[in-house]
């Protein structure tokens, strides 16, 4: 009798022991929300076709020679017919090196002028862009360029003048030093002709 109730106490006194916490099963790892994400942005870098234009970064000065300045004579506001024109470039690049910003500001036939331009590379279409506000013209100018034969050339259409025509912009010997740009115009129908050319050589102490 003694021997039973020590063994039923001897039960009960184990079974009223804390039982050791058990070793919880290890988490399944968390999945990280870019890998749920479906199609996910690529960032490129930028194109060795920019790159290409990096010898244009800096500042430059410019003179101009026009075909017809008589025609780009902006009435009494400060217009100055002449065959020349002079100003300066500035080239730097824009967000995320993909771009260059030209601003540009001369005086010439039409006066006082400036301009703000962007060129970038377009990896679909596999071409140069180049847009330009103009403070002589209305609207944005918008051509598209590839090199050819070691010239950067731009082509589209343009209304600047009052009439529609086919214009072409060529930049030509791209160096560190010196280049040069032609603008030419031909309405419907007729040959492609230079409206103006422009020398342009890198600033003096200017990086």
């Amino acid at each position: 009798m003694t021997g039973t109730l020590l063994a039923a106490g001897l039960l009960l006194a184990l079974g009223a022991a804390p039982r050791a916490a058990a070793t919880p099963a290890p988490k399944a790892a968390v999945e990280k929300d870019e890998d749920r994400v479906e199609r996910p942005v690529r960032f490129a870098e930028p194109a060795p076709e920019m790159r290409k234009l990096s010898v244009l970064l800096g500042a430059w000065e410019l003179t101009e020679a026009w075909r017809e300045p008589v025609r780009y004579k902006r009435g009494g506001y400060e217009g100055v017919p002449g065959e020349g024109g002079t100003g300066t470039l500035s080239v730097r690049p824009g967000p995320g090196g993909f771009s260059l910003v030209l601003d540009y500001e001369a005086r010439n036939p039409m006066g006082k002028v400036t301009a703000i331009a962007v060129v970038a590379w377009d990896p679909a279409r596999r071409l140069y862009e180049l847009d330009e506000i103009h403070s002589a013209f209305p609207a944005v100018l918008h051509l598209a360029g590839k090199f050819e034969k070691g010239d950067l050339v731009f082509r589209g259409k343009s209304g600047r003048t009052g009439e529609e025509s086919a214009v072409r912009l060529v930049w030509k010997g791209l160096g560190q030093d010196a280049w040069s740009a032609t603008w030419s115009a031909a309405e419907e129908g007729g040959r492609m002709e230079r409206a103006w050319s422009m020398e342009l050589r890198r600033k003096p102490g200017v990086p």
